[in-house]
C-alpha cells in the first residue's frame, strides 16, 4: 500500500512523525481522509476524533483546533493540542463533560463563558468518544 509522510505539531512537541497509509480528521465541513498523493490542500480543523492507519493497524488521537497541509508527499497537522486515546484518563473526562453541562445549564447572561463552556463540552465529548473507541465500548453517551 502506498504511503504518505505524517506530522503532528502542537506548540509543545511533535507529537508523531511516520509514514501512515491514511488519516481522517474532523473539519468544520465534515470528515475528511487523506491518502497517499492526495491533491494539495489547506483546511482547518475542529476538535474531535483524528484516525490514522499504519501498518494495517488503527491508532486514534484527540485533537483540538488546527491546520492541516496536505502536498501530496507529506500531511502536517499544527494544532493547539493533541493526545494519543492511550493518554486520555476516561474519568477525568467524564467529569470534564459534566462540568460543562453544568456551566451551560446555568443561565448566564455572559456569552463569552457561554462559549468558553460550550467548547469545553466539545473537547470532553470528543476525548470520550477516543478513549471508548480505543477500549472498543460504546461512543455513545448523554450529552
Amino acid at each position: 500500500m502506498k504511503e504518505i509522510k505524517l506530522k503532528i505539531v502542537t506548540p509543545e512537541k511533535v507529537l508523531y512523525e511516520g509514514m501512515v497509509e491514511s488519516v481522517s480528521f474532523p473539519t468544520v465541513d465534515g470528515e475528511i481522509t487523506v491518502l497517499a498523493h492526495h491533491i494539495p490542500i489547506i483546511s482547518a480543523v475542529k476538535a474531535g476524533e483524528l484516525k490514522i492507519k499504519a501498518s494495517g493497524k488503527e491508532e486514534f488521537f484527540h485533537v483540538t483546533k488546527g491546520v492541516l497541509e496536505v502536498d501530496g508527499e507529506t500531511i502536517i497537522l499544527l494544532t493547539d493540542a493533541a493526545e494519543r486515546s492511550e493518554a486520555i484518563d476516561e474519568k477525568r473526562a467524564q467529569e470534564a463533560h459534566e462540568r460543562a453541562k453544568q456551566i451551560m445549564a446555568e443561565k448566564r447572561t455572559d456569552i463569552e463563558s457561554y462559549a468558553e463552556a460550550v467548547a469545553q463540552l466539545e473537547r470532553a465529548l470528543s476525548r470520550l468518544k477516543v478513549v471508548r473507541r480505543r477500549k472498543g465500548g460504546k461512543s455513545s453517551f448523554n450529552q
